[in-house]
């Protein structure tokens, strides 16, 4: 991506673009989704920030085979 366009980066790798037409949010894996506004891209950017937040994280305690 270009550090040009680059609007932000959080802690856990999720980046926010700016471009002419709308906002790009992609995840730490390169998974990229276009939004024609602000609102959308940030709640994208929360929704993939708190994907593997508490109750989940926590639950496991032990694989089971």
């Amino acid at each position: 991506m270009n550090s040009q366009t680059l609007l932000a980066r959080t802690a856990r790798g999720t980046v926010l673009h700016k471009y002419a037409e709308g906002y790009l949010v992609c995840d730490p894996d390169g998974q990229c989704n276009f939004c024609h506004d602000l609102y959308n891209a940030e709640e994208m950017v929360r929704e993939l920030e708190q994907k593997y937040d508490y109750p989940y994280s926590t639950s496991f305690r032990a694989i089971m085979h």
